[in-house]
């Protein structure tokens, strides 16, 4: 009887040392698993905030290039209204002049 009891509590000790081992592996694994959804939600907002940026400088360079270009036909506008002015202007200074001078 001594020999039964004596097996059931090493059987129970045993028990209790694998169970004890179970909970730690399980502690270690949950843990792991917690460090690692982390570092990808953490990746995943670095990508994130990469790929923003990457759109708002393609964005920045794509309307500084449209604005370059709407400049360079604003002066070409520009320039040829202050060309016609001038035509014009010699032509109504000619015509006020002789206006003047015909009277």
């Amino acid at each position: 009887m001594k020999d039964v009891l004596r097996k059931i509590k090493e059987a129970e000790q045993s028990a209790e040392k694998r169970l004890t081992s179970a909970q730690t592996e399980s502690s270690k694994i949950t843990g792991d698993a917690r460090r690692e959804a982390s570092a990808l939600v953490t990746g995943a907002t670095e990508d994130s905030v990469n790929e923003t940026q990457k759109t708002l400088d393609t964005a920045r360079s794509k309307a500084g290039k449209e604005a370059d270009s709407v400049q360079k036909d604003g002066a070409s506008v520009v320039e040829k209204i202050q060309s016609s002015a001038s035509t014009r202007k010699e032509k109504a200074v000619k015509n006020l002049l002789d206006a003047v001078t015909s009277q």
